[in-house]
């Protein structure tokens, strides 16, 4: 199983909108939070471009390493699961399915704030997209996770909460699974092409293990 981070397993909606307008308030930017939550699970850089249209590429890096320090010092805290995604998780793990976080978030953070979730005893990889040559939707982080856990597309469930995720998914082979409660709505996500929809993290456990 690879699993999207942002909106699927964790949300991060709060600490994303107030690290976003941290960056924008010097610049006289409030960022409005239905805006924010439409490009979550964008790169960094992608945010930022769309946010600031008229931005150049220096002031885009400048945000972007302006939004990872405010997100390690403020963001990190505001962060929490979604219901039931350790447990589901924990069980998936005794049956010896593997598990890898795919995102289009930097490694530093991932790798801390499932530290600080307790979710690194669930999980086998963490890919993001300072790993790999291109991040969503291309298939290049969902190709690397599936290198790193020897298993094959036809074998391997995609799931998360935006059309970023199910493009890869589909780009990459895989099985996918759009999550409802994320990003993007039931009606959106099955449009993009998602195979299976859930309106909680716990339904993708009777998927994977066919009950």
């Amino acid at each position: 199983m690879l699993l999207d981070f942002d909106g699927t397993t964790a949300d991060t909606s709060q600490s994303i909108i107030h690290c976003v307008n941290r960056v924008l308030e010097p610049l006289g930017v409030v960022a409005d939070p239905a805006k924010v939550a439409r490009i979550t699970g964008y790169a960094l850089h992608d945010v930022f471009r769309f946010l600031i249209e008229d931005g150049d590429k220096a002031l885009i890096e400048q945000c972007v390493q302006s939004y990872s320090r405010f997100y390690a010092s403020e963001g990190l805290g505001m962060i929490t699961l979604f219901p039931h995604v350790l447990d589901t998780l924990s069980r998936l793990h005794t049956y010896g399915i593997k598990t890898a976080i795919a995102t289009n978030n930097l490694s530093p953070v991932i790798n801390d704030v499932a530290g600080r979730l307790d979710m690194h005893r669930c999980l086998d990889e963490i890919v993001c997209i300072d790993q790999v040559a291109k991040g969503k939707p291309a298939p290049d982080i969902a190709l690397e996770a599936m290198r790193r856990l020897d298993c094959t597309p036809e074998e391997t469930l995609m799931v998360g909460d935006s059309i970023l995720d199910i493009q890869m998914g589909i780009a990459a082979a895989c099985h996918t699974c759009g999550v409802t409660y994320g990003s993007n709505p039931r009606n959106v996500l099955a449009e993009a092409g998602a195979e299976y929809l859930v309106d909680d993290f716990a339904e993708i456990a009777n998927i994977i293990l066919n009950k």
